[in-house]
C-alpha cells in the first residue's frame, strides 16, 4: 500500500510538469519571438514544435494514470460506491 500512495503523490506532479511544458512549448510555437527572448534562445520555434509533438503521449499516460489511481483508491476506501 505504501508504494501505491507514493505513486499517487508523484503522478499529479509529473502531470503538472508535463502540462506546464506542453503549454510553454505551445506558446513557443505561436509566440516564438517572446519565448526565445525569455529563454535566451534556448527554446526556439523548431525545438518547441518537436517537444510539443512528443509530449502528447506522456500527457495522455499521466492523465489516465492520475484518473485511474484516484478512482481505484477511492473505491478501496469506500467499497460501496
Amino acid at each position: 500500500m505504501g508504494g501505491l500512495v507514493l505513486v499517487k503523490k508523484i503522478i499529479p506532479w509529473l502531470l503538472l510538469a508535463v502540462l506546464a511544458l506542453y503549454i510553454l512549448t505551445g506558446f513557443g510555437i505561436t509566440q516564438f519571438r517572446t519565448v526565445e527572448s525569455i529563454t535566451f534562445g534556448a527554446l526556439t520555434k523548431n525545438l518547441s514544435f518537436k517537444i510539443h509533438n512528443n509530449l502528447l503521449y506522456p500527457f495522455i499516460v499521466f492523465l489516465a494514470a492520475h484518473i485511474v489511481l484516484r478512482h481505484a483508491l477511492r473505491k478501496k476506501r469506500n467499497p460501496g460506491n
